[in-house]
């Protein structure tokens, strides 16, 4: 498994980054032991999770617990790349926001005896309310840090404004700032998303290639649009407000080319992240799995040669679309 470095750190992780958000609930704990004991014997080392990940079936915070117990019946936990986030609001009721200082120090605490471990590689403001200024989150991750309960810390679903916001106070009052930005972002030519989710585009882009801020791309595979498509399986109306469009059936007719020469489509979507895009930035693509096939497919995919000529035309095509919006 090809691995790059964070900047701004001494993390050095696997290029596709395990997610994990389905652990304990709809992916089942046998399930999820089997997808990490994968992960990690091809070569990975990086998992990612959130505090909030599972609430939704009848463990809270499944996910955490079942990456913890995993880690302590290994012994493993000095091999793995952690990342987990908090702040986000609770499912029950979503309209109120827990962005704050308070509700992080509670949020770390929590992870921490979840997982198991004395300290987070990488932590992640989940979400973000512009009501509370950037500095007094920093000023308290940077209090986190020196606690040694995380190592380094950055940005989930942040506007570029208030990235730079961070970016500005962390520069003036000396602190280490965000080192990475979880946002949503691949080939597909995205359409909508969520209110409080954030898509890394356009001037985003531009921002990451001039400071060098490192990314992780959550729903690089497209919640498996193209995929669907070239098994001519049926879309669902989530998949189709969000994927279609001209855009995509370019990126599609191109990818049915590919197939027919013999490339697998997903390995395209999963080489633009992190060769394309990782030409310019530290760019991981972060996915999650249904099962240990699909999971293995794409890790022999991270390790299958794209040719460069063939990714540059997928990658104007999805140019075209967001600059001409």
């Amino acid at each position: 498994m090809q691995k790059i470095q964070l900047n701004a750190t001494e993390l050095t992780v696997s290029k596709l980054c395990l997610g994990t958000a389905q652990f304990g609930a709809d992916c089942s704990r046998e399930e999820a032991i089997a997808q990490m004991n994968l992960y990690t014997e091809m070569g990975g080392n990086f998992l990612d999770t959130a505090l909030v990940y599972g609430d939704w079936g009848s463990e809270p915070a499944s996910s955490e617990k079942v990456i913890g117990n995993w880690m302590k019946e290994r012994g493993c936990r000095e091999n793995v790349i952690l990342s987990t986030k908090g702040c986000h609001p609770y499912l029950e009721t979503m309209d109120i926001s827990r962005v704050s200082t308070e509700c992080l120090q509670k949020d770390v605490e929590s992870s921490l005896r979840n997982l198991q471990t004395d300290y987070l590689d990488l932590y992640f403001l989940h979400r973000d309310n512009c009501q509370v200024p950037a500095g007094e989150l920093l000023e308290e991750l940077e209090n986190q840090v020196r606690k040694g309960n995380i190592r380094y810390y950055g940005c989930s679903n942040w506007t570029l404004s208030r990235v730079k916001e961070a970016a500005e106070y962390a520069k003036n009052h000396g602190l280490k700032g965000f080192v990475c930005n979880q946002a949503e972002f691949g080939l597909a030519d995205i359409h909508t998303t969520p209110g409080d989710m954030v898509i890394l585009e356009k001037e985003f882009d531009e921002y990451h290639r001039e400071t060098g801020l490192s990314a992780m791309a959550y729903k690089t595979l497209a919640a498996g649009y193209f995929t669907k498509r070239l098994e001519n399986r049926e879309i669902s109306g989530g998949l189709k407000k969000q994927y279609d469009g001209i855009g995509n059936e370019s990126i599609l007719r191109l990818l049915k080319e590919y197939e027919a020469e013999g490339y697998v489509a997903n390995d395209f979507l999963l080489h633009y992240v992190t060769d394309y895009v990782g030409k310019a930035y530290p760019a991981v693509a972060l996915c999650g799995f249904r099962t240990c096939g699909q999971l293995e497919d794409a890790l022999k995919g991270m390790e299958r040669q794209v040719p460069e000529e063939l990714l540059a035309k997928l990658a104007v095509l999805k140019e075209k679309q967001i600059y001409n919006r």
